[in-house]
């Protein structure tokens, strides 16, 4: 009898994201010249400062290549505690674990605040939201998340919340993404304090603050944080993937309360041992020179210039679309309604966001992430964090396909 696979592993959905990366890719390969807005990432078109490449390398050369604690290198815990005070937020070292990437950041503090064995062990995420927060509770306790959907701006409703709160005791923790991923809302003070209120009637739930876009904030919105209201219950997940492009180093940490951080740092240990320690002293050292944030607020101009352009383009291209301006992140989420039920040149009726995209990508190869894998159909969701150029091409090839489909 050969090997099985195990149940938990085949409910799981593939990446939808790393999923339209290997179209892309596929494409390349065969000598397309494919455009691609679908990836979330900003290399190469934004890259990893200097400032860490040259720490990396000196780690290397000094062989700084052994295990760090559990928790992670000291002097990187040290550099984010102090990073973290410029956000307002207050985290001892015994408070900070590193983790290879804020998704596996996510996991780790799913393992400590889910019990599979217990009546309380659901996640809620409120959508369209990101899609490891679908699978990371299939992973813990084999139960998929409670979805709530957001309103037309994209923003959770904390009286929608309340009511669940109250009637479902099985509810152990709310996953919370400001700047958001896939439509690039922000969560300002008020709506945090809302959420904040409901929350702390509930002490027994965790808040999971997914913040890995914290300083790509647009048009003078500052930063805010639930964990600024609420710390005794919400765990801080950051790094390194979208704040300086650096989605494949892998590092992210987990700020929270120090008992539970405790844990973690033990579930850490036990899954990952460490994350490498050049990487972890590649972004001590640019923390230690950003205090003032001069180098993160440069990223951030660069990707609001991408996203002015965008726009200024995306209305010739898409004159039926639907769409909220963004005010964070480098994602852009249209309603792309008007265009569904069209027809395709060959006779093909595009059913759904899912053909829509089918069709972008096909006829004028534009790779674009369909809004169902974010569980918001009719949307599609556009990666801007690329050249001004590549995105004026873009559009302009968007708008050549969309003008295919006849009514």
């Amino acid at each position: 009898m050969p090997v099985a696979i195990s149940s938990w592993a085949q409910q799981l959905k593939p990446s939808p994201t790393l999923e339209v990366k290997a179209v892309a890719d596929g494409l390349r390969a065969k000598g397309v010249p494919v455009l691609d807005l679908g990836i979330g990432e900003m290399n190469p078109e934004v890259r990893v400062p200097d400032l860490i490449k040259e720490a990396m390398a000196e780690a290397l050369h000094a062989d700084a290549t052994h295990y760090t604690p559990q928790n992670g290198d000291p002097e990187l815990i040290s550099a984010i505690s102090e990073d973290l005070e410029r956000f307002g937020l207050e985290y001892s070292d015994e408070q900070i674990v590193i983790c290879p990437g804020p998704k596996d950041a996510i996991f780790k503090v799913a393992l400590t605040v889910l019990n599979p064995e217990a009546h309380r062990r659901r996640l809620v995420m409120f959508t369209p939201g990101y899609e490891s927060f679908e699978n990371i509770p299939m992973l813990v306790t084999g139960q998929p998340p409670v979805i709530l959907p957001t309103d037309k701006d994209f923003l959770p409703d904390p009286n929608q919340l309340d009511d669940l709160l109250k009637s479902d005791d099985s509810i152990a923790a709310v996953v919370l993404n400001s700047p958001n991923n896939p439509t690039g809302a922000v969560y300002q003070t008020p709506l945090l304090r809302e959420l904040a209120d409901v929350l702390a009637r509930h002490e027994e739930v965790a808040v999971i603050s997914d913040e890995c876009y914290r300083t790509i904030y647009y048009d003078d919105i500052p930063y805010a944080s639930i964990a600024t209201m609420l710390p005794e219950q919400t765990f801080v997940v950051s790094g390194m993937s979208k704040e300086v492009s650096g989605t494949g180093l892998r590092l992210g940490f987990v700020a929270g309360p120090k008992e539970h951080l405790a844990a973690l740092g033990v579930v850490e240990g036990n899954a990952s041992s460490c994350v490498n320690l050049p990487t972890q002293r590649g972004y001590a050292k640019f923390l230690q020179a950003d205090a003032d944030f001069s180098m993160r607020h440069a990223i951030r101009e660069q990707l609001r210039v991408r996203r002015d352009h965008l726009l200024e383009h995306f209305k010739a291209a898409a004159p039926d679309a639907i769409w909220k301006r963004p005010n964070g992140a480098f994602y852009f989420f249209p309603n792309m309604d008007a265009y569904i039920g069209r027809k395709a040149p060959d006779g093909r009726v595009i059913k759904d966001d899912i053909d829509l995209a089918k069709h972008i990508l096909e006829s004028r190869h534009v790779v674009v992430t369909p809004g169902t894998m974010f569980q918001r159909p009719g949307h599609v969701r556009f990666a801007f964090a690329k050249s001004l150029d590549i995105i004026e091409e873009a559009m302009k090839n968007l708008g050549e396909a969309l003008a295919q489909l006849e009514t």
